[in-house]
């Protein structure tokens, strides 16, 4: 038991020291926290405003482009969406909190705003890479759009060596798009602890 402790402590302090471990930063928190006790948030689709790809503003990334990577790209924007969404739906439950997608009105008495202003999509090549990364800001509010919450959170993906047992899933962020899928999902389940959190402190 004291083994596998110790080797799963090891395992998240090398991830945190090459930067794989994702964090979440906290920007606002209402006092006393309205959440506690709350079992029903509603989730928007995320944000993309004003997105900016590496150091371009995503128009001007996308201008370089053939149509070909264009669709690419946004069909990488939808599939992130969905991944975070289900992600973060199926790590609320686990903690005994249920998260519904809305994409406008909603009876939910708090609403998960998710905003994605920062990506890095990395890059894969037989000699050298660098990981994706995506940095995501969620905003718990009112029905009527009133800031409690704002927390800032962020994760890298590097892409996995290649080599005769690669799975599915690590084969899958060799892609530009696989990687970001993998940095929304993680950022979902640090989401999930997040809200668990705020509901239960």
């Amino acid at each position: 038991m004291y083994r596998r402790s110790f080797i799963a402590a090891a395992l998240l302090g090398a991830a945190a020291l090459v930067g794989c471990a994702p964090s979440w930063r906290v920007v606002t928190q209402a006092s006393p926290a309205p959440f506690v006790g709350q079992r029903y948030f509603a989730l928007m689709p995320i944000d993309f405003v004003g997105l900016q790809i590496i150091d371009q503003s995503e128009d001007r990334y996308l201008a370089g482009k053939d149509g070909d990577d264009y669709q690419r790209f946004m069909a990488d924007k939808d599939s992130i969406n969905e991944e975070f969404a289900k992600a973060l739906v199926e790590g609320a439950k686990e903690e005994g909190i249920e998260v519904a997608e809305a994409a406008g009105t909603t009876s939910a008495p708090f609403v998960l705003k998710p905003y994605v202003g920062y990506m890095n999509p990395g890059f894969y090549a037989v000699v050298s890479s660098a990981p994706s990364q995506i940095r995501l800001t969620l905003r718990i509010t009112t029905r009527d759009g009133k800031v409690l919450d704002e927390v800032q959170f962020s994760s890298r993906t590097p892409s996995p060596i290649p080599n005769t047992a690669l799975s599915a899933a690590d084969a899958d962020k060799l892609t530009m798009g696989g990687r970001w899928r993998e940095d929304a999902r993680v950022i979902a389940a640090y989401a999930a602890r997040y809200l668990a959190s705020r509901v239960a402190p």
